[in-house]
């Protein structure tokens, strides 16, 4: 998958970062688990506006495979992950001084007003009301693997469904009554669904950090950026995405 571009401003004669009156052109390339698609599209956006001259161009993969991709492809100028994937780049030397900025955790979804009261894990997997999770493989399916098991609660029948977006979709058009999902995802899409954070979730937290990856060639900047995700105005950012403090 290549790296694609987010929207870059225009910028204006006089601003920061320019020299002549014209931006110096810097190009920083990032590689960010796919979970944060929406909020890193927007802190790129934001922060090409205060950095006149600087382009970021995104890759959105899964956070293992984007480790992966340290050993046999160029490195990004930064790298954000899980933090057992950035554990695994920083025992390599891929990045320094990684920093856990986020989380995600397991949510329910129900339609607006969860109309079969469903408001613990239990309720979700006992109810019988028609059950949405996610795919195995997927780190939301292994979240709710986790719970189940923490709370000694099979799963029992459940529509599997292959993104943690497809859970949302399915309460929200009707095919499942309740889903268990990431709360970034279901953040999203409130009010089409109702969104519930319930008691024994601790288990299913998932960590992300931020790390400037040793080999890229625009140190300074690309920890500037690493810096504006842990800002204040990042961890906000964070938060209206459904993202909480890790």
């Amino acid at each position: 998958m290549r790296y694609f571009a987010a929207p870059a401003p225009t910028t204006r004669p006089g601003d920061a970062g320019e020299v002549g009156g014209a931006a110096v052109p810097m190009t920083l390339r990032v590689s960010v688990d796919q979970a944060m698609r929406t909020v890193f599209s927007e802190l790129a956006k934001r922060f090409q506006i205060d950095h006149p001259g600087t382009q970021i161009q995104l890759k959105f993969k899964r956070s293992q495979e984007l480790a992966d991709e340290l050993e046999r492809e160029p490195a990004p100028d930064v790298l954000v992950v899980r933090d057992v994937d950035m554990n695994r780049a920083a025992q390599t030397g891929q990045v320094k001084d990684p920093t856990a900025f986020a989380a995600n955790r397991l949510v329910i979804v129900t339609p607006p007003g969860n109309p079969n009261h469903v408001f613990t894990f239990t309720d979700a997997v006992r109810s019988g009301a028609r059950l949405a999770v996610c795919a195995p493989e997927l780190a939301c399916g292994a979240a709710t693997a986790r719970v189940a098991e923490s709370l000694a609660v099979p799963l029992g029948p459940a529509q599997t469904e292959r993104t943690a977006n497809a859970v949302v979709d399915a309460v929200a058009e009707g095919r499942a009554e309740v889903g268990l999902t990431y709360s970034s995802y279901a953040t999203s899409d409130e009010p089409r669904v109702t969104t519930l954070s319930f008691p024994g979730d601790a288990v299913s937290v998932e960590r992300y950090s931020i790390a400037v990856t040793t080999k890229s060639e625009n140190q300074n900047r690309a920890q500037q950026l690493a810096d504006s995700v842990r800002s204040g105005d990042g961890h906000r950012l964070m938060s209206a995405f459904g993202f909480g403090a890790p």
